[in-house]
């Protein structure tokens, strides 16, 4: 029998009932990239002033714990119970989008992903597209510069870091994508890749995050 990953009691899902009450929904979102504001309905300044190249963000939480210590177990931990948690969270935003609509998982470099053995990002994804019969694209998007690390860089480097990171490798047969990564901090990183998706002909891209920091 199956049970909770936290307090261990039986449960079906990844999270008990009583557990789930520990994620908690970002306050009054960006209706863009979903950073907190002070007030509802609006937009940050910087999606303003500078609009990434998504429509908008999904997201299960804040980046708080206990939520950041499972995005540091799962991506430099390998704990893939993780991956459960983060999958199951996002089912239920999801389901307002059509299974049409295919995730892409943020890609590793290969250095890093043969280093890292796995890409966290794609194990989430594979989870949700299982669930929700929604194809999971893997082949279409690389990363072709091996970046430092985002979390280890100041805000004002990480634009520069991940500027050009990305290139679509094939055809896009899809009008709308999902694209999929296990944390957003200052949205660098999904700015890049939304670019690199509408260059090559995609006309929307949704962001859907575990969690999103922020402050």
């Amino acid at each position: 029998m199956q049970r909770c990953a936290i307090c261990l009691v039986h449960s079906q899902q990844a999270l008990c009932h009583g557990c789930q009450s520990l994620l908690q929904a970002p306050i009054n979102p960006c209706q863009i990239c979903a950073k907190p504001l002070q007030q509802s309905h609006g937009i940050c300044g910087e999606c303003r002033s500078d609009t990434p190249g998504f429509s908008h963000t999904i997201c299960a939480t804040i980046y708080e714990p206990p939520a950041s210590l499972w995005v540091q177990q799962l991506k430099f931990g390998a704990r893939m119970d993780r991956a459960r948690i983060m999958a199951e969270a996002l089912l239920a935003p999801l389901a307002s989008v059509a299974s049409s609509v295919p995730i892409i998982p943020v890609p590793l470099h290969p250095k890093r992903l043969q280093s890292r053995g796995y890409n966290q990002a794609y194990e989430i994804a594979k989870i949700i597209g299982k669930r929700h019969n929604r194809e999971v694209l893997t082949d279409v998007l690389i990363r072709t510069k091996h970046t430092a690390m985002q979390a280890e860089l100041h805000e004002k480097q990480r634009s520069a870091n991940v500027r050009a990171a990305f290139k679509v490798d094939k055809v896009i047969n899809f009008d709308t994508v999902l694209v999929l990564d296990d944390v957003m901090t200052t949205g660098q990183t999904m700015r890049s890749v939304a670019k690199s998706l509408r260059q090559a002909g995609v006309k929307k891209v949704m962001a859907v995050v575990f969690a999103r920091s922020g402050w």
